[in-house]
């Protein structure tokens, strides 16, 4: 599959041109990001987590940004962000069929945007990494 993340810069799947979303994150990743800001666990999640039904999301904007999305800029937390972002656009629904694939390719930039190749095998490991992700 040819792809190559345009960030931390980029931001499209970060920003709220797609609407509302959710970034869901652990614990063990909301105590990470709050490590990183230097924050308790408590301080974090009250600024910038919400529960979702039996999750946990960031919070966003009113445009829909992601909390930690700074425009022209990317991701302020680039290199503590969640899994779900680490392993976008790897995930089962989008390379489940060359159609799914495309249509995210009108979202990403990323997606096709060159010759860059990532192996079936690194696939697979991302594809396994959010697997886990969305077990409970």
């Amino acid at each position: 599959m040819h792809f190559r993340c345009k960030g931390p810069e980029c931001g499209d799947c970060c920003s709220g041109k797609r609407g509302p979303g959710a970034v869901w994150v652990t614990l063990a990743e909301m105590e990470r990001l709050a490590g990183v800001m230097k924050l308790t666990l408590d301080q974090f999640t009250k600024r910038y987590v919400r529960r979702m039904g039996e999750g946990f999301s960031l919070i966003e904007r009113a445009n829909y940004d992601c909390i930690f999305y700074v425009p022209d800029k990317g991701c302020a937390v680039y290199d503590a962000r969640p899994t779900q972002c680490r392993t976008y656009p790897f995930w089962g629904r989008i390379v489940v069929s060359r159609e799914n694939w495309e249509r995210e390719a009108l979202q990403c930039p990323g997606i096709n945007a060159d010759e860059t190749l990532v192996s079936a095998t690194e696939v697979r490991l991302q594809l396994d990494i959010d697997e886990k992700r969305n077990t409970p």
